[in-house]
Order: C-alpha cells, then sequence, then structure tokens
C-alpha cells in the first residue's frame, strides 16, 4: 500500500480531498497535515511514497517545504497542488517539485498523476537508485550551450526564437523546460514536446526568470572519467535525435510523432548523466567491464546498479511529466520487445535509431550482429522497412556531414 501525505493549511481543503479520495483507501493510506513542519515531523516518524503540497502556507511555504524534504528524504515522490498564481515561489519549487497540479484539481487527473508516479517509481528495483534518481533535482547541461543561452537572454535583442534554438540543442535544457511547460501550471491543453513550441508558450519573461534567476539551466562540471565522456554523449544523442525524426517522417508520421521522435532521440541516454553525475567512478568501472567482456553497457548496468540508464532515465522524465510515447520510448528502447505495442510508434523511430546511429559511429569491421530487436520488428511487421531506415541513416549521416563541412 502507497503512504500519501496531503499539506495544506486549510482545514476544509483537506476534508474535500479526504471525501474525494476515499474511494482509493483500499490502495493508499493517506495523512493529511496543515503546516510544513508539521509535515516534516510526520515524514520523521514514518516512511512516505508521495507528498502533495500546498504552495502558499505561513510559517513555511510549499517551496520551502518540498526543498527541505528534497534533502532530507530524497526518495518522496514530491507534488504541487496550488492555486497560487505566484510566479516567484512557482520558480523556487522548480528545482525541489516533481510535478505541478493545478487547484482546484480534478479528483481523477490528482489519482491519476500519483498513479502514475508510484508505477514509474516501481520501475526501479533498488531503493539507493530510487534515491538517487529523485534526489537529483535537475540535469546538467552542457558548458557552452549554457553559457551561450545566458548570452542571449541578457541581450538587448534577445529573442524568442533564438533562445529556443539554444535550448533545442541540449538534453539537460530541452528536459526541464519541457518538464514546466507540460505543468498544470500553466493550464495548456495536450502535451508540448519540443523546446520551441515551450519556449514560444512561456514567453521570454519566464525563460529568462529560468535562466537567470532560478539557475535550473545548470552547467555540467567538466567531469570525464576513463570511460564516460560528456562530449562523446552529447553527439550520439543529438544524431540519434535527428536520426528519429527522419525515420518517424518516413513513416509519415503525425507531426506530433515527428517531434515527440526528436526529443526522445535527444533523451534517450539522460540516464547515463545521472550515473555519471552521482556514482562516476563506479560507473567508468561500468563502461570497462562491458568493452572487456562484450557485454551491452545496460545488461552491465542492471547487473551493478539493479537497473539501466534506460530505466533511470524513464523514471526521471515521467516523474516530470513528460508525455507516455517520450517516456516509453526511454524506457524501452534498448528492449522494446518489452513493450506492449503492435505499431510504428515514437519507441519505434528510437529504438532503431539509437542502433543505426551506434552502428554508423563503427568503423567498418566485417560481419558485426546488429542490436536491432528482429522480434519486435517482426511482430510490428516492419522488417521490410529496415534496408529504407539503413538509406535514411545514411542520408542523414552525410547532410550532417556536409553541415559541418560548411559550417
Amino acid at each position: 500500500m502507497k503512504q500519501l501525505l496531503f499539506v495544506d493549511d486549510e482545514p476544509k481543503l483537506l476534508d474535500g480531498l479526504k471525501r474525494s479520495l476515499r474511494p482509493m483507501r483500499e490502495e493508499w493510506n493517506m495523512t493529511f497535515v496543515t503546516s510544513g513542519a508539521e509535515a516534516l515531523q510526520t515524514l520523521e516518524r514514518a516512511p512516505f511514497d508521495v507528498i502533495v503540497s500546498d504552495m502558499r502556507m505561513p510559517a513555511m511555504d510549499g517551496a520551502q517545504l518540498l526543498s527541505e524534504v528534497r534533502q532530507r528524504f530524497p526518495q518522496v515522490v514530491r507534488i504541487v497542488l496550488s492555486g497560487q498564481s505566484d510566479k516567484e515561489l512557482i520558480y523556487q519549487s522548480i528545482a525541489a517539485t516533481h510535478q505541478y497540479l493545478d487547484k482546484p484539481c480534478e479528483t481523477e487527473l490528482l489519482k491519476a498523476t500519483v498513479m502514475r508516479a508510484c508505477a514509474l517509481r516501481d520501475l526501479l528495483g533498488s531503493d539507493s537508485l530510487r534515491q538517487l534518481v529523485t534526489g537529483m533535482h535537475q540535469i546538467p547541461s552542457q558548458p557552452t550551450l549554457y553559457a551561450e543561452i545566458r548570452k542571449e537572454a541578457e541581450s538587448k535583442t534577445a529573442s524568442i526564437r533564438a533562445i529556443g534554438a539554444i535550448i533545442s540543442k541540449d538534453m539537460g535544457m530541452t528536459a526541464k523546460m519541457l518538464q514546466l511547460v507540460n505543468s498544470a501550471y500553466f493550464g495548456l491543453r495536450g502535451t508540448v514536446s519540443t523546446a520551441a513550441q515551450a519556449v514560444n508558450l512561456l514567453g521570454l519573461d519566464t525563460v529568462q526568470a529560468l535562466v537567470l534567476t532560478v539557475h535550473v539551466f545548470s552547467q555540467f562540471a567538466s567531469t570525464h572519467g576513463l570511460g564516460f565522456n560528456i562530449d562523446r554523449l552529447w553527439e550520439a544523442s543529438t544524431k540519434t535525435g535527428a536520426l528519429a525524426r527522419a525515420i518517424a517522417r518516413a513513416e509519415q508520421g503525425s507531426a506530433l510523432m515527428i517531434d515527440q521522435a526528436y526529443t526522445a532521440g535527444l533523451l534517450h541516454d539522460v540516464g547515463s548523466l545521472v550515473f555519471a553525475a552521482n556514482v562516476l567512478e563506479r560507473y567508468d568501472a561500468t563502461l570497462k567491464t562491458s568493452h572487456d567482456k562484450g557485454i551491452s553497457v545496460w545488461e552491465v548496468e542492471c547487473q551493478e546498479f539493479g537497473a539501466s540508464h534506460a530505466d533511470v532515465g524513464a523514471y526521471l522524465l515521467g516523474l516530470w511529466g513528460l508525455g507516455d510515447p517520450i517516456v516509453e520510448a526511454v524506457a524501452f528502447h534498448h528492449r522494446p520487445s518489452d513493450c506492449v505495442g503492435s505499431t510504428f510508434s515514437t519507441l519505434t523511430a528510437v529504438h532503431v535509431a539509437s542502433v543505426l546511429q551506434e552502428e554508423l559511429s563503427q568503423p567498418p569491421t566485417g560481419d558485426v550482429t546488429s542490436q536491432i530487436d528482429s522480434t519486435y520488428l517482426d511482430r510490428l511487421h516492419l522488417t521490410d522497412r529496415l534496408p529504407h531506415w539503413r538509406e535514411v541513416a545514411c542520408a542523414v549521416q552525410r547532410a550532417a556531414g556536409k553541415e559541418q563541412t560548411h559550417g
């Protein structure tokens, strides 16, 4: 049974939550408190899976409470439920919050959000990894791009288009921007899938507040292990995103699917950043074992950490509220057969793109067994499309090469 803690300084609102969530008593053990101090005392006495907090409260507001929870109880999923429109408080809570829900919130939406967060949490079999992921308040971003966006935002001629273009090139910036724009706080209908859409909807003022005041987009420290290299990861991610988009377009996917394929391709290895940023020496050893024994990295990760970078990345992005197609593609891009589905999807594009990108990055060595999941493609009746996708991959690679040559 999941343990949930609800915090709101208005007793009548808590009573309303109790009544509306009464049907969940068989699945959730719910505790209701009226202050941040009481919430922290409650967390000290017993373990909880989720905390749902109001934003504006006396003495200790929601931003302060959730920041304290992140520091002291990082394994707890942190959700804001607030009708407060004060942007400053929302910005202050970004680093410490996994999900935002607008008050008044439909009971079904609240239930679905909590249940999804708990289901994604259960993807990870290790308590230490759950703490690692939920304790990460941001994905470090590439330093050069961080400096670039700061310079653009501070310039007198700052433009949404230019900032959107910069953000779309970086996995950390893209993920955090999509986390915010997909929150209920902005009251948008549908899922925003790209940084360009997000910046256009958020506006320059909001982006400046995020970048310059809250420092949501932080630099990735110049950390390079013996095996881990952020530059190589970045290059592979951008190529995979471009190729996934091209494959989705070749299959005449919808505009939304094409956008999601690019975003998921860009973020598909984001879990590797979590490992590298937190346990670099162990992760270096994992990469060495993979290389020395000829075992895939994600399989060695499962042996060492209890979950792969795909699991970790999907969990993190799921908590942040990215759309299901993106989370699904990140979670299963190495093993798509484990996912339910019988038609071409964002997952298909990302799985194929990640494998073909890896193949193209390696020097020709004769016959090499492809990591394409043939069982999955057979199930989708798409095996005969693989030769065309290889042609698409080569075309994308040639185009990228020309761009670098003339750039």
